[in-house]
């Protein structure tokens, strides 16, 4: 059990708030751009290709639309 004796009351003002905000927005940033650098994927999906005509078709969701796509073709 903590005791009175045993807590510590930090107190900050706003300038350290907004300081420690901008550092959080600033390591958010670095993070995403980071999962874009390691192309993590949004969404990982199975499709079977489709024959049209001599090429051959993947139909995916509209809201993949206007997105860059990466296949992975399997043997």
């Amino acid at each position: 059990m903590i005791t009175k004796k045993e807590v510590m009351r930090v107190e900050i003002n706003s300038v350290q708030i907004n300081n420690n905000l901008k550092k959080l927005e600033q390591g958010i940033e670095i993070i995403t751009k980071a999962m874009k650098l390691l192309d993590i994927p949004e969404e990982v999906l199975e499709r079977e290709t489709k024959p049209f005509g001599n090429a051959s078709h993947i139909i995916l969701p509209k809201e993949y639309s206007n997105k860059i796509v990466k296949i992975i073709i399997k043997k």
